[in-house]
C-alpha cells in the first residue's frame, strides 16, 4: 500500500527499527488532514521552535479531535503526537537513526524500498521504513538543507551539501536519479583512544609507538580507502598532543573533533572560492604548534600541505588522504605535484583499510577497519623509500612489529633529546599503561601520565 503521506513503516520486522509503527488508513489520512490544519495554524504563530511546535501540535490535536468527533485512547493519542511532530517538524521516519551514534550513514536509494542505516562493527543493515513519494522525497532532502539556504529542484537535480552538525548530505533527483538520498552522521564525541583498542583496529604496541611519534612533533600522513576510518584515527590520536598547544584545524567538512581549548577551527568554502590551500597557507601567520590539514585531494592542496611541512612554522603537520598503500600515496602525491624532496618533509605515514571477512563456518561476512601498516619515510636516498615498521596478517588477524622498529625509534630518540634506552623504556612503559587503561577520564589519563599536571 502506498503512504499518503509519503512515507511508511512496514509490519515486518526488520534489522533496524525506525521507532514507528505502522499507521492505519484511517491514521495517515487523519494526519495529512491535521498537517494542512498546523500549517494554516503556523502562518500565524511561530513554531519553529521544536519544543514551541510539540507543545502547539499537542494542543492543537486535541482541538482537532474533538472538532472532528474522534476519541482516542491515550495511547493512540500519543502515538498520533508523536507522528504528527515527527512528519512535521522533524524528518520521520529518519529522526531515530539520525540522531542513533552507532550509525554512521543513512541511504535512500529508491523509493518504495526499505531505507538502509549502516551501523558500527554491524555493517549495513534494512529498516523497517521506506520514502514513497518523489515529492516527500524531495520535501524531505530540501528541509535538510534548509539550514544551508540550499535547495534540490528539477533546474539544479543534486544537491551536496556539510551540515551544521558535521553531517555530509548527497541527494540527487531526476533525471539524474530516480531519487536518492546518502547522509554520513558526524560523530560529535571523538573515539577514545580505549575504543580504538577495544574495536580491534590496531594493538598497545602500534599506539604506544604512535604516542611517541607524535609526541615528537613528527609530520604524519593518514592514508586509506573511503570510510576506513582515516579522521577518526586522527582524531584520537591527538589524545597523545599537549592539550596546551595551539592547533589549527583546517578542512572543507568539520570532522576533526579534540579537546585542545587552543585550537582554531577554518573551513574551506566553495561557494566563496575559499579553499584548504588558501587555508592553509593563512595558518603559515598563526604561529601554530600543529596543522592538521585535513583530507588533501587536490594538486593546490598537495602544494599546500607541502608548503606548511617545509615552513617549519608548525611542529607537526598532519593530513588524511586516499590510498591504498603508502607507497601508492607517495606515487599519487608526485603525480598531484609533490617534488622527491618535498615527499622527504613526512615524518610516517599510517595505512588504515576497509576489509570485508569471512567466516567459513557460519557463511557470515562482515566489515572491519584495520591499521594495516605502520611506516618510516626513509630519508637517506635519492628517492622517498617506505620503512615498514609494523604490517598486519589478514589470516591470523595479528599486527606484527618489524626490525624497522628500532631504527624509528631511534630517530624519535633524537627528536626528544634522549639516549636510545631512554626511547625504548618510554615505549615500554606506554603499552603498559595502555593496556591498563580504562575508559573512564581516558584523555586526562592520558596527559597526567605523559605529561604531569594538565596545563
Amino acid at each position: 500500500m502506498k503512504s499518503i503521506l509519503g512515507w511508511s513503516v512496514s509490519k515486518k520486522p526488520a534489522g533496524y527499527d525506525c521507532g514507528f509503527a505502522p499507521l492505519s488508513e484511517d491514521e495517515e489520512d487523519f494526519l495529512v488532514r491535521f498537517t494542512d490544519k498546523f500549517t494554516e495554524y503556523s502562518k500565524s504563530k511561530d513554531v519553529s521552535d521544536f519544543e514551541v511546535a510539540k507543545k502547539a501540535i499537542e494542543e492543537l490535536l486535541k482541538t482537532v479531535l474533538e472538532e472532528e468527533g474522534l476519541e482516542t485512547e491515550p495511547e493512540q493519542f500519543n502515538y498520533l503526537a508523536k507522528a504528527a511532530l515527527f512528519h512535521i517538524a522533524g524528518f520521520a521516519p529518519l529522526d531515530k537513526m539520525l540522531s542513533d551514534p552507532n550509525i554512521e550513514e543513512v541511504a535512500v536509494y529508491a523509493l518504495n524500498k526499505p531505507v538502509m542505516v549502516y551501523i558500527r562493527k554491524k555493517g549495513w543493515t534494512e529498516c523497517n521504513c521506506s520514502i514513497t513519494s518523489l515529492d516527500y522525497l524531495i520535501h524531505l532532502i530540501n528541509k535538510i538543507g534548509r539550514q544551508l539556504g540550499r535547495r534540490i529542484t528539477a533546474q539544479s537535480p543534486r544537491l551536496n551539501a556539510v551540515l551544521a552538525s558535521g553531517h555530509r548530505l548527497h541527494a540527487s533527483i531526476p533525471p539524474i536519479s530516480e531519487g536518492e538520498m546518502t547522509i554520513r552522521l558526524h560523530s560529535s564525541k571523538p573515539w577514545s583512544i580505549v575504543e580504538i583498542l577495544q574495536s580491534g583496529s590496531t594493538s598497545s604496541n602500534i599506539l604506544g609507538f604512535l604516542w611517541l611519534v607524535f609526541q615528537s612533533d613528527s609530520s604524519v600522513l593518514v592514508v586509506g580507502n573511503t570510510a576506513s576510518g582515516k579522521t577518526t584515527l586522527l582524531n584520537s590520536l591527538f589524545s597523545f598532543v599537549p592539550l596546551w598547544e595551539r592547533v589549527i584545524i583546517i578542512e572543507d567538512t568539520p570532522e576533526i573533533k579534540i579537546e585542545h581549548k587552543h585550537k582554531i577551527n577554518l573551513i574551506a568554502n566553495e561557494d566563496l572560492n575559499i579553499s584548504i590551500a588558501d587555508l592553509v597557507r593563512d595558518s603559515l601567520r598563526m604561529r601554530p604548534d600543529r596543522v592538521i590539514a585535513g583530507e588533501i585531494r587536490t594538486k593546490a592542496e598537495v602544494e599546500a600541505l607541502v608548503e606548511t611541512l617545509l615552513s617549519g612554522q608548525a611542529r607537526g603537520s598532519y593530513a588524511t588522504f586516499h590510498a591504498q598503500s603508502a607507497v601508492e600515496a607517495l606515487k599519487r602525491l608526485e603525480n598531484l605535484g609533490a617534488s622527491a624532496d618535498d615527499l622527504k618533509a613526512i615524518d610516517f605515514i599510517i595505512v588504515q583499510r576497509r576489509i570485508s571477512k569471512y567466516d567459513k563456518k557460519t557463511k557470515k561476512q562482515q566489515e572491519v577497519r584495520r591499521m594495516i601498516g605502520v611506516y618510516m619515510i626513509d630519508k637517506e636516498k635519492d628517492r622517498p623509500a617506505v620503512l615498514e615498521i609494523f604490517s598486519y596478517e589478514p589470516k591470523t588477524d595479528k599486527f606484527i612489529q618489524s626490525k624497522n622498529l628500532n631504527k624509528a625509534l631511534e630517530l624519535i630518540a633524537k627528536k626528544l633529546g634522549l639516549d636510545v634506552s631512554s626511547i625504548k623504556s618510554l615505549y615500554k612503559e606506554r603499552i603498559k599503561f595502555l593496556e591498563s587503561l580504562k575508559a573512564e577520564d581516558c584523555l586526562k589519563k592520558i596527559q597526567e601520565f605523559a605529561y604531569g599536571e594538565i596545563h
